[in-house]
């Protein structure tokens, strides 16, 4: 028996919960909370879950504690069996993981000889000229690469990578500002100091179109830097980019929109932070805040009406909607300028056009026509971009309607997770396979962006940021209460309440996964950032898996223990939401 917590407390008034994982024939009963001194301050009654999936790692119970609001040092105690000790805190423990994130993107800052580089970047493949496009994070452990968005090649799953994660600078400020608690004031300061970099980066990957350039590719990290970056460009019409030859290669005449980025591939995100920037004032900031809002409003106008260049199917989906909506609602926030609202208004209402109806108060989103919308990393934004919307909406019949396409949408995925024995109230996922929707807990091998996929802190981390937003709002007191709990459980899960009991964030808990390349351990994770995560199993979607040794079969187990940036930034955003 093991009794699995988050390694870094929990929050005074949140909500509380530890998982007990037991081998064949362990059934306990009852549990209880003890204090440093070994006096219980509570006794409860376990929820028996039973087993999860294909998962092989136990049969569960679950201890809810929500009421224990007092400060102190904890353990829960099943039988005999004592868990590691927490901590509750009013806002410590938030102030404390905010902070060592934001330390993680000061490591992750482009510096060095890879900055000195980036300074006079030249095109790869036939385009000609250089850019200044120095700035910005590092993509991943090993990928000294920087991107407003990869995948571009897979239609419906592009990451928002550095313009989210600009954006989420902005709105942490936002957030604990809000919270009206005075502690945060470094931090603000901080989150401030990392927007303006991002930004900064963005006002330099202007293209000359209008658009915004895509990628530094990476070099590889071993070998000497020097003339080895340059502005990358990706195929459109490709399936594989990870091929030595992708499958177009040959074929597709590479041009300047190749080079260049759709709303869907960090065009809309870059907008939104550029247009949050400028009606912010940081003194290290290097533009004005009429330049970042003229930048923002020029992007805007341009990728509205020329979108579908830049997309490699050469029309709109969902995710240049929800982008698009993210997009014009801060420019809204910033100018005042009704042509904004108005296009967000028609962004909302193409968004609720692409969902159904799946029972009393709840609809599925469809990223296209007959295909659900999934998301290895963003699959909370939509909702996030409608009630980010609500908010700046003048009518409050548009802005009730909103809210209740948000809350409709947010309740699907709530039945889901629902559904099934869940004791860690992941958030589960519906894919889209050949014969049909399969509902299952983590991103599938096969998508559209296959071969990769990869761990999903990102994505779970989204859906708690999109609950805590829809808790914030919801006149629904039952949907207020599941919320709240979905806002908390995927940070439990980061944060070490998982079957592996691993902390996911380097330097922080214990069980730390480490990243190995080729059965090295050339690149070392950075203390603050968050690792990819557990996915299913390699030869089962329905079971678990966390490599965190070399085997036979992975000698690279980056699909796990690499740090991403949008991990990191997701965390923040959900993080901060807290508002302690």
């Amino acid at each position: 028996m093991q009794i699995l917590v988050n390694h870094m407390g929990y929050s005074a008034h949140g909500p509380k919960k530890a998982v007990v994982q037991c081998r064949h024939g362990e059934t306990p009963k009852q549990f209880s909370v003890q204090d440093a001194a070994g006096s219980e301050v509570l006794h409860g009654t376990l929820r028996c879950d039973g087993t999860v999936a294909n998962w092989q790692t136990g049969s569960y119970y679950t201890a809810i504690f929500d009421e224990l609001e007092a400060e102190g040092r904890y353990c829960v105690v099943v039988d005999d069996v004592r868990s590691d000790c927490f901590e509750i805190r009013s806002s410590l423990i938030t102030m404390r993981m905010l902070n060592g994130v934001c330390y993680y993107f000061k490591a992750q800052r482009d510096s060095g000889e890879w900055n000195e580089a980036d300074r006079c970047l030249p095109f790869k493949g036939p385009r000609e000229g250089t850019v200044d496009a120095h700035g910005a994070w590092y993509d991943a452990t090993g990928d000294y690469g920087i991107h407003l968005s990869h995948l571009s090649h897979s239609t419906y799953h592009n990451p928002q990578q550095v313009p989210f994660s600009a954006y989420t600078f902005f709105k942490m400020h936002e957030f604990l500002t809000e919270s009206g608690n005075e502690s945060y004031s470094m931090l603000k300061r901080r989150a401030l100091d990392e927007g303006f970099f991002g930004a900064d980066f963005l006002m330099r990957m202007r293209a000359p179109s209008g658009s915004f350039f895509r990628s530094i590719n990476r070099a590889n990290a071993l070998q000497a830097v020097e003339g080895t970056r340059g502005i990358g460009f990706e195929y459109k019409r490709s399936s594989d980019q990870f091929s030595a030859v992708a499958a177009t290669a040959g074929e597709e005449t590479i041009g300047d929109e190749n080079y260049e980025v759709s709303l869907r591939s960090g065009g809309g995100l870059s907008i939104a932070a550029l247009a949050a920037a400028g009606r912010l004032y940081y003194p290290s900031a290097e533009y004005s805040q009429k330049d970042y809002i003229r930048t923002a409003k020029a992007a805007w106008h341009y990728l509205k009406e020329n979108n579908a260049r830049y997309t490699n199917d050469g029309k709109w989906n969902l995710v240049d909607e929800y982008c698009a909506l993210m997009a014009v609602t801060e420019l809204f926030r910033t100018t005042g300028e009704y042509e904004y609202l108005e296009t967000a208004r028609e962004m909302a209402a193409r968004i609720a056009a692409r969902t159904e109806t799946t029972g009393e108060g709840m609809r599925r989103l469809y990223v296209d026509d007959g295909l659900p919308f999934y998301h290895a990393a963003d699959e909370g934004m939509p909702v996030i971009a409608l009630l980010q919307y609500a908010e700046i909406e003048l009518s409050e019949a548009s802005r009730a309607e909103t809210v209740q396409l948000a809350e409709e949408i947010m309740r699907w995925k709530l039945c889901l997770s629902d559904a099934q024995a869940n004791p860690f109230g992941y958030p589960v996922e519906e894919a889209s396979y050949e014969d049909g929707i399969h509902v299952q807990f983590f991103f599938p091998h096969n998508s559209t962006a296959a071969p990769w996929w990869q761990g999903e802190n990102a994505r779970i981390a989204s859906i708690a940021a999109a609950a805590a937003e829809v808790a914030a709002v919801t006149a629904d007191e039952t949907l207020k209460a599941r919320c709240r709990r979905m806002a908390q459980d995927p940070l439990d899960w980061i944060m070490g309440l998982n079957p592996f009991d691993a902390c996911m964030i380097e330097g922080y808990g214990k069980n730390n996964i480490q990243y190995f390349f080729k059965k090295r351990y050339d690149f070392l994770n950075c203390p603050g950032g968050i690792v990819n995560g557990i996915t299913s199993n390699t030869h089962d979607e329905a079971g678990i898996e966390f490599v965190s040794e070399p085997t036979a079969e992975v000698d690279d187990n980056w699909r796990w223990a690499e740090q991403w940036i949008p991990h990191a930034s997701w965390y923040l955003y959900a993080m901060a939401l807290k508002k302690e």
